[in-house]
């Protein structure tokens, strides 16, 4: 019985801490805030009115009555655009503002001007006068929302999107379908970064760098945060990127998509590494779609996407460049619940998955697998063959609770599955690296004879003063000519386990 009670002080102590940050900042990772003053037209506080926000993507309508001072702060809310309403009351006009930008762990300023009822009526402002200034905050960085980045000239990825901020830039990262990753935040590299989706830390928790990416569609907003930030995020020397997928929505709405790359279209090769395979063309189709909706108006939405790609890599090996290739496979996937317990209680479980498969020759540097530190430089291409796995699933779950005007809670929890595996095509036979080779111009290797004769250096030959080493004396012999090789791959094994 002790042990249970104690159970339980522990899991309020850790809700508690969970709690505490949030009342602190008065705002969360997932959410934002619209706060301001209203005012009548000599610019005096207007106190007791009610403030209503609407969105599409907000599931009730929320509200805040002006204190005193004729100020008003509504929190918990999610990314998107709104509209800021002041009904008609206390002898002023109704006041109402539309495309009010909302954006992650950002404030939004609203001052709503009332005038005298029967004197101008309604007040409308259609459009906001640009980009939202937050000036209760001290962090750089950019938010971008779906409405800009659907508009895009980048790659079809989230993690495409990180370099848009200042100090961002690329790091020459690409996964196995040729896509950025993990940018360098203001000279950090990738792996000193934090990646958070829905609330969750989807960092690699073994190599550092970007633990999971998700495609255009799914997303509703990015936040780059690249300096100043508060240490409620940590683990980071470099940026935070903070993304929010998207919800469902009291209207039912939904994407079908496709996009088709063939190798015609990709340019030839006109340079070859010194080391390692050359790229040589890639074919691609990406198709996939979206859907969301009310299941029970202003109560219960649902939103879900899949979205299959498949691409084929070509390489020329440096073994006689030999044409090889391997199979990428990345059916993503996404969904959302968010439920709606009352005006203050929202519930929210997502879960969205990228699982990788790559099938075939794996011997590529940027892949950044397991293998990049092989060349794939040997008699047989087959031997570097095999399956590499990457990617994951994750869920989160998460409470936003208004409490006050001025204390909110986000209570949240949350799984980041991410596997590595690399599986040899054969395994059952070991690999030879030779730091030399001569390769022939028939582009056999040229087989080593041993003699079986022990070298042991003179001391007093001159000849022999730089060498200090004892072995055997082997020799090649290649009638016909060849070419003399560096770190050549004899066998056909996989190599690296």
């Amino acid at each position: 019985m002790q042990t249970g009670k104690r159970r339980i002080l522990i899991l309020l102590f850790t809700l508690g801490l969970m709690f505490l940050p949030a009342i602190v900042l008065s705002q969360t990772s997932t959410t934002g805030t619209i706060e301001g003053s209203v005012v009548d037209t000599s610019g005096g506080a207007v106190p007791g009115v009610t403030v209503t926000v609407t969105s599409p993507n907000l599931i009730r309508p929320q509200s805040a009555v002006t204190n005193e001072e004729g100020v008003y702060r509504i929190l918990n809310l999610p990314p998107g655009r709104y509209t800021v309403v002041v009904e008609a009351s206390k002898g002023f006009g109704r006041y109402e503002q539309k495309d009010v930008e909302v954006n992650l762990s950002r404030t939004s300023n609203v001052t709503a001007t009332l005038q005298a009822a029967g004197v101008g009526a309604t007040v409308d402002v259609t459009a906001t006068a640009g980009a939202t200034i937050d000036t209760s905050s001290a962090t750089s960085g950019t938010n971008v929302s779906t409405d800009q980045f659907s508009n895009f000239p980048t790659q079809r990825t989230v993690q495409s999107l990180y370099t848009i901020a200042p100090t961002v830039t690329r790091s020459g990262l690409r996964d196995a379908s040729g896509r950025e990753r993990d940018p360098s935040v203001a000279g950090s590299s990738g792996p000193e970064n934090n990646y958070i989706l829905d609330g969750i830390n989807t960092t690699d928790p073994a190599f550092g760098g970007a633990g999971a990416n998700l495609p255009f569609e799914f997303i509703q907003e990015v936040e780059v945060k690249t300096g100043a930030y508060g240490a409620e995020y940590g683990r980071a020397t470099g940026g935070i990127f903070n993304v929010i997928t998207k919800s469902g929505s009291n209207e039912f709405h939904g994407d079908i998509f496709a996009y088709f790359s063939t190798k015609g279209l990709v340019r030839e090769v006109k340079n070859f590494p010194f080391t390692g395979a050359a790229a040589n063309g890639f074919s691609e189709a990406d198709i996939g779609g979206d859907v969301g909706g009310p299941i029970i108006k202003d109560k219960l939405w649902f939103f879900g996407a899949f979205n299959p790609q498949q691409r084929k890599n070509f390489f020329l090996t440096q073994t006689l460049r030999q044409q090889v290739e391997n199979k990428v496979k990345t059916p993503f996937y996404a969904g959302k619940l968010t439920y709606s317990f009352n005006q203050n209680n929202t519930l929210t479980f997502s879960t969205f998955g990228d699982f990788t498969k790559v099938e075939g020759f794996l011997a590529i540097g940027e892949f950044a697998n397991p293998l990049s530190n092989v060349s794939g430089f040997g008699d047989d291409p087959t031997a570097f063959t095999g399956t590499n796995e990457t990617g994951g699933h994750n869920y989160a779950v998460r409470l936003n609770s208004s409490i006050t005007p001025t204390w909110i809670a986000e209570i949240s929890g949350g799984l980041h599955f991410q596997r590595a595996n690399v599986i040899p095509t054969d395994a059952s036979q070991a690999q030879i690296r030779n730091n030399f080779a001569i390769l022939q111009n028939n582009g056999q290797v040229a087989p080593v004879t041993q003699t079986g004769i022990l070298f042991t250096p003179d001391p007093t030959n001159p000849a022999d003063q730089s060498i200090n080493t004892t072995g055997l004396l082997d020799f090649v012999f290649a009638p016909g000519g060849g070419s003399l090789q560096r770190t050549y791959f004899n066998g056909t094994g996989f190599g690296l386990i």
